[in-house]
């Protein structure tokens, strides 16, 4: 990763491609410059088909169906499972 002054960062990202740039203005870190790649339609398609495959294999071992499991894992809504029934009840 590139350290870039703040006052070099618009000439710098033209210049930057896909690379990550520290960016920092009298030699303190402000924060960091990473540029948005759009992956192409194959790579995406492909990924969506890893996350298929990986929901229905965990659906699977966990005995739920695919829109439970997805339920259950929700971040919006509280785990519904108390820790103890996870370990099989210890």
């Amino acid at each position: 990763m590139k350290k870039v002054e703040l006052h070099e960062l618009p000439n710098r990202v033209l210049v930057a491609g896909k690379e990550a740039l520290e960016v920092e203005k009298n030699g303190k870190l402000l924060g960091y410059f990473y540029p948005a790649v759009k992956p192409d339609k194959a790579e995406a398609d492909a990924l969506w088909e890893r996350l298929d495959k990986a929901l229905d294999k965990a659906a699977a071992e966990s005995g739920m169906d695919r829109e439970a499991l997805i339920d259950a894992l929700d971040p919006r809504k509280p785990f519904p499972f108390e820790p103890n029934e996870l370990n099989g009840g210890e």
